[in-house]
């Protein structure tokens, strides 16, 4: 019985946390990465001309920039490394198929609901001054237009931003 009470506390705290985000590199980091630190955070105007969420990218800017510096990266106006991040919405359809029709006519009230996916994804690339890219990752953010946290948020800058490499000397 105190087995059975403990399983079901432990699926009542994992039901209630929230999943640590995946982040995916996209472009694996360069050679020409290794040995540069200075970098400089490009508004998300410049990566991409529709922005949703407009109100999290002062976040995403400052968690963005707090993290490279603690991967032993500096902000400098001679950047030698260009950080262009911005949010992206992946909209699409939800299809549910019925596997048997209903026993009978469902009269002259049909409810049909269309649910539609709408997650945010987060993009970071890093480039040098050519425009070259010399690391790229995504992370799924968790947001909709319907469910927004800053919580979310955060993890997924965190677990992105830990996958760059840390600077070298």
């Amino acid at each position: 019985m105190r087995l059975f009470a403990i399983l079901l506390l432990c699926l009542a705290v994992a039901t209630c946390s929230n999943p640590v985000p995946h982040a995916q590199v996209a472009h694996p980091a360069d050679a020409r990465l290794a040995g540069l630190r200075d970098f400089q955070l490009m508004p998300p105007e410049n990566a991409v001309d529709a922005l949703p969420y407009r109100s999290r990218y002062p976040l995403i800017n400052a968690q963005v920039r707090q993290g490279l510096i603690e991967r032993g990266y500096r902000e400098s106006a001679g950047p030698q490394i260009r950080v262009y991040y911005w949010l992206a919405l992946q909209d699409a359809p939800l299809e549910f198929k019925v596997d048997t029709p209903p026993p009978n006519p469902l009269g002259p009230y049909l409810a049909i609901h269309r649910l539609r996916d709408e997650t945010g994804t987060l993009r970071l690339r890093l480039t040098d001054a050519q425009e070259q890219t010399l690391w790229e990752g995504t992370v799924r953010t968790g947001l909709s237009p319907a469910h927004a946290s800053a919580t979310l948020l955060q993890d997924a800058i965190g677990a992105l931003v830990q996958q760059i490499p840390a600077a070298t000397p």
